[in-house]
């Protein structure tokens, strides 16, 4: 199979929900969810260069506040942070962003990363989810 031609077809699920938008085709009958967010997009998807999907839809849903961490890398790299002999600084790596979080006074933060949900978890000791999980709850929410 043509690889290149293959990866046209495949997307991550909030890029693929803002192409949607972008196209006039997601339903965007949202409900309320009154909370403040803040979201870490995982290095994995800022160097594919789409930018911050995540945080465009979640501008939609009423009642959303979501803050962009901005603060680097979680420090867990896939599974390399799992390891033992890597656990100082995998921990070290994410201080910046867990001082973030934990300054920021938010008790969810979002991101599109299971590694980097439970690292964020671990080190910045708040709730975290998906951002779909949150869309999800807003279609939820409507009259």
């Amino acid at each position: 199979p043509d690889m290149e031609e293959n990866a046209k077809h495949i997307f991550d699920a909030c890029e693929f929900l803002e192409a949607l938008y972008q196209n006039d085709q997601l339903n965007e009958n949202f409900g309320e969810v009154s909370h403040e967010f803040m979201y870490h997009a995982p290095c994995h998807l800022r160097v594919q260069g789409i930018g911050l999907p995540a945080m465009e839809l979640l501008k939609l849903v009423p009642g959303v506040k979501v803050t962009d961490a901005d603060a680097g890398c979680c420090g867990i790299s896939g599974n390399y942070g799992y390891k033992a002999e890597n656990y100082n600084l995998s921990m070290k790596i994410g201080n910046t962003l867990f001082d973030t979080v934990k300054a920021s006074g938010v008790d969810t933060v979002l991101t599109d990363c299971g590694t980097c949900r439970a690292q964020i978890e671990h080190g910045a000791e708040v709730k975290t989810m998906h951002p779909i999980s949150i869309l999800a709850k807003s279609y939820h929410n409507t009259d």
